[in-house]
């Protein structure tokens, strides 16, 4: 995944959750840049599944 804020990327599993104090912690699907802190939605399995198909295709 990839910081919209400051470029970095990074793996989501690995990141903050954005919103642990909220009350809406449970149903909320945001995750901290462990750079920058900025609040970034993860990304949907289905984008994931597209970005590895097209890199599969760029590299053939």
């Amino acid at each position: 995944m990839k910081c919209p804020l400051c470029g970095m990327e990074f793996n989501p599993e690995h990141a903050q959750k954005a919103c642990a104090g909220c009350p809406l912690a449970k149903g909320c699907n945001l995750v901290k840049c462990p750079n920058c802190g900025y609040e970034v939605p993860k990304e949907p399995e289905f984008i994931k599944k597209l970005k590895k198909k097209r890199r599969r295709e760029d590299d053939a």
